[in-house]
């Protein structure tokens, strides 16, 4: 299957995983332009995107956003900042830095250690980094494909790659790392993209929703959703696997249906006022409401894109914030608590990831629905 050029992929991959507020959670989708037609923009307040953007791009200090909480540079994090700002026009310098930072430092972010020789999401993550910014991605999806496995009940699967020396080293993939190793894939080429597309529809259970861990041993002879009696719906990464889906050319009858699917599912989990909460904790947040809404909207599910955007432009900061102004709140807690004290040290990182999540909902903010700004 190929791929549509790029919108971007914005994510949460949950220790390599996590749902709505993690790092490392990340989705995709294709799209014939990265910002909205003229028409498209008469429709809508672009206004809250920019002062998103203009927030988010300032959190990058040569193309990296640095933890100053625990002290490192941290990657996966800046990737999920370009994925936002792809969205936005304007902001391809910003893009194109973080993917050379992240190739620069590409062994700390992909072999991270502690007994994980690479990190297969971090490595699809990387990957579609590098596709957004126009990068050589030659060695990347080598390495990527070398994830994936290519045998057995498991086929299509991305597994990490351990140390057999190391007995605690665990395989974190999963469902949302999955979604960007669909997407980074079809977008080069790669052979392995059909059964890696063809494992990622085996983690849709019956209801529509995309669980986000998979089956516990890859071995077992069943490895899908309904297969699994502990699998959960995942809201995350519903939208992880409809954005990827999405992102495929000339989709297959199995493909369309699977993304219908979950698209209805996730129209259901849409609360009165536009918010989507993730599974857990199950609380409304900008992270969850910004990848549920970026997923419904890049469907044509428009209506429901935009009272997700307005859920979330309702979370921004505004101009009364000073040097906060632009940035958007996790959830009504984070909103009230950061009115108040600022942005500090210990939830810049929180508030970073919702602003890149929500971003890219912004696009289909009804005009009127917030108050338009210029700091």
């Amino acid at each position: 299957m190929k791929k549509l050029p790029v919108l971007v992929v914005a994510g949460a991959l949950v220790a390599l995983a996590g749902c709505g507020s993690s790092d490392d959670s990340s989705g995709s989708a294709g799209t014939d332009s990265s910002t909205p037609s003229s028409s498209t923009s008469a429709s809508y307040d672009l206004s809250a995107q920019q002062r998103a953007a203009t927030w988010l791009a300032g959190q990058l200090d040569g193309g990296v956003a640095h933890n100053r909480q625990y002290k490192f540079d941290d990657y996966s994090l800046s990737a999920d900042i370009a994925f936002g700002l792809h969205t936005v026009s304007g902001h391809d310098e910003d893009v194109r830095a973080v993917a050379k930072a992240v190739a620069a430092n590409l062994k700390a972010y992909v072999a991270p250690g502690y007994g994980t020789l690479t990190s297969a999401g971090s490595a699809a993550k990387a990957l579609v980094l590098g596709q957004d910014a126009d990068a050589d991605t030659d060695g990347l999806v080598a390495t990527l494909e070398r994830t994936v496995t290519t045998s057995g009940p498991s086929k299509g699967r991305i597994a990490d790659q351990l140390d057999p020396k190391d007995k605690k080293a665990t395989d974190y993939a999963n469902v949302i790392g999955q979604s960007y190793a669909v997407q980074a894939l079809a977008a080069a080429g790669s052979s392995d993209a059909d059964e890696a597309t063809d494992f990622l529809l085996e983690q849709q259970c019956s209801a529509g929703w995309f669980r986000v861990t998979f089956t516990a041993d890859p071995k077992a002879a069943d490895q899908t959703c309904d297969g699994d009696p502990k699998a959960t719906p995942d809201p995350d990464a519903t939208a992880f696997a409809v954005l990827a889906l999405a992102s495929l050319e000339d989709a297959d009858d199995d493909v369309t249906a699977a993304r219908d699917k979950a698209v209805a599912w996730l129209e259901k989990q849409q609360a009165a006022n536009g918010s989507f909460s993730s599974a857990q904790p199950k609380v409304a947040n900008a992270n969850t409401t910004g990848m549920a809404g970026w997923a419904l909207g890049t469907v044509g599910e428009t209506e429901a894109a935009g009272k997700a955007a307005t859920w979330v432009a309702q979370h921004q900061l505004g101009c009364d914030a000073g040097k906060a102004a632009g940035a958007i709140a996790y959830d009504d807690s984070s909103l009230a608590q950061t009115r108040a004290k600022g942005i500090t040290v210990k939830t810049e990182g929180q508030i970073r990831l919702a602003t890149a999540q929500a971003l890219p909902v912004l696009r289909w903010l009804p005009v009127h629905a917030a108050p338009q700004e210029t700091c």
